[in-house]
C-alpha cells in the first residue's frame, strides 16, 4: 500500500538527558541551527503533522505541539510510549532529535512500505535503526505492558510485534549518513559540513 496522502505523524524524541553532548542535543547549534531544525526540514514534507516528545519547553519556539513524557528516566522507550498513546493516527514515523542527516525521500520509503506491519524498522548493513521507524498505534497495548514489566531496550520492545525490518538500501539514491547520530561535542566538529 502507498502513502498517497500524509495521514502519519511524526514525533521527535528529544527528551533525552544528552550526558555525552553537556546540553540539550535537539536545541544546540549544528551548521548555523539547532539540530532539531535540520530534523524538521525534513520530516516535514513527509507527515500529516510534527510532534516533539519533551519535557523542555524551549522545543516550543518551532512551532509545533510539544508533550511531555509520560514514563521519564527510561530513555527512547518512553518516548515510544508517550507518542502512541497521544496520536491520532494509525501509523506514526518515529526518530531522534540528534539525526541531522535524515532525508525525505527516506522517511517516505519507509513510510510507504509500512502499512502491513506493527512496526517499519530501517535496517542497513543488518543494524536496525528502531528510532528510524513507523509504529502502529495498535502497538500502545503492547508496549505499555512491557514497560510496566521493566523492558525498555528497543531491540528486544519491537520483537513483540508484526516486525518489518526493510532494508534501506534498496530505495534509490540512498545514503548512509541519514543514520549518524551526534552524541558528543567532538561527533559535532566531526559532522560539522556534511549537511548541505
Amino acid at each position: 500500500m502507498k502513502n498517497n496522502s500524509p495521514t502519519v505523524n511524526g514525533y521527535i524524541l528529544a527528551g533525552g538527558k544528552s550526558s555525552r553532548m553537556g546540553e540539550d542535543k535537539g536545541l544546540i547549534l549544528f551548521n548555523g541551527k539547532p539540530m532539531i531544525a535540520h530534523v524538521i526540514e525534513q520530516l516535514k514534507p513527509a507527515v500529516k503533522k510534527i510532534i516533539i516528545v519533551s519535557n523542555n519547553k524551549a522545543y516550543e519556539q518551532f512551532g509545533f505541539d510539544v508533550i511531555n513524557d509520560l514514563v521519564t528516566d527510561i530513555g527512547p522507550a518512553g518516548g515510544i510510549l508517550t507518542a502512541l498513546s497521544q496520536t491520532d493516527t494509525n501509523y506514526n514515523f518515529i526518530c531522534s532529535c540528534d539525526m541531522p542527516f535524515i532525508k525525505t525521500d527516506a522517511i517516505n520509503f519507509l513510510i510507504e512500505n509500512s502499512f502491513d506491519f506493527e512496526i517499519t524498522v530501517a535496517v542497513h548493513q543488518e543494524k536496525i535503526q528502531p528510532l528510524f521507524s513507523v509504529y502502529s498505534k495498535s502497538c500502545l497495548a503492547e508496549w505499555k505492558n512491557q514497560v510496566q514489566k521493566n523492558n525498555f531496550i528497543l531491540q528486544e520492545l519491537i520483537t513483540q510485534y508484526n516486525l518489518q525490518k526493510l532494508e534501506m538500501k534498496n530505495m534509490q539514491s540512498f545514503d548512509e549518513t541519514i543514520f549518524t547520530n551526534l552524541n558528543s561535542k567532538s561527533e559535532l566538529e566531526q559532522h560539522q559540513q556534511k549537511v548541505k
